[in-house]
């Protein structure tokens, strides 16, 4: 298909497609010569893709070329390096492993932290928890509903418009920034070190980048915040 069947089929205009493309976010165009470009269904359907990342998830362009580029950011999936690394690096991450621990029932929950079955459905529905089909709740995802409830109790709540589906930004930039971190890992350390370091490297960097993490996470909201206060001073 030509340009303009391509922006009448994804409903994106041609400057933006050629933005796309030189941003690496869609493939180059079969071209017969330097003035005729032929796009396919491909094409269709990661601009589409593209626009519904943005529209519903609010994702910045870099977020998504990493998540559509399923090629480049699943390399580090490779068997081949470190084979034993996973088993290893989960025991020693979790030692009782979720399933080695008792299952919580999801009716338990609802009376210990006082919420409702609607609200723990919604964050089910977004991918915040997981519930198995007979009523059970890891342990892991028992935690992470007791934090969302404690956010509710000091007042994040749906009254407000903090949803679960407007908190799945969350789950989005945990998802990508760790998958992220496993592409790096495995890409500078396999086949440069030994299993041993590796996982100790993996082990201990864990928890070192949970604070960097919170210190990054810190210091963005203060300027932010100082943003805010020098904005309010100049329209004083």
């Amino acid at each position: 298909m030509r340009m303009r069947d391509l922006e009448k089929a994804s409903g994106v205009g041609r400057e933006t497609i050629r933005y796309y493309i030189r941003e690496g976010l869609l493939p180059e165009p079969d071209r017969a010569s330097r003035n005729s470009a032929s796009y396919n269904d491909d094409h269709v359907a990661r601009l589409k893709a593209i626009k519904r990342l943005q529209e519903e998830r609010f994702l910045p362009l870099a977020v998504i070329r990493s998540l559509l580029d399923a090629d480049d950011g699943e390399r580090w999936l490779a068997p081949a390096a470190f084979p034993m690394l996973d088993a290893l690096l989960a025991a020693r991450l979790d030692p009782a492993g979720d399933s080695g621990r008792a299952k919580v029932p999801v009716t338990d929950l609802l009376q210990r932290l006082d919420i409702q079955g609607f609200e723990v459905a919604e964050h089910a529905a977004t991918g915040m928890i997981s519930i198995s089909d007979d009523g059970l709740m890891s342990a892991r995802d028992a935690a992470i509903l007791g934090s969302i409830k404690e956010l509710a109790d000091i007042g994040f709540t749906a009254d407000l418009g903090f949803t679960g589906e407007q908190m799945r930004f969350y789950l989005d930039f945990v998802e990508w920034v760790t998958a992220q971190e496993m592409r790096l890992f495995f890409e500078h350390t396999a086949g440069q070190v030994g299993e041993a370091r590796a996982l100790d490297m993996a082990e201990r960097g864990v928890a070192i980048i949970n604070e960097l993490l919170s210190q990054l996470r810190t210091r963005a909201l203060l300027r932010k915040l100082a943003e805010r206060r020098r904005v309010a001073n100049d329209n004083v």
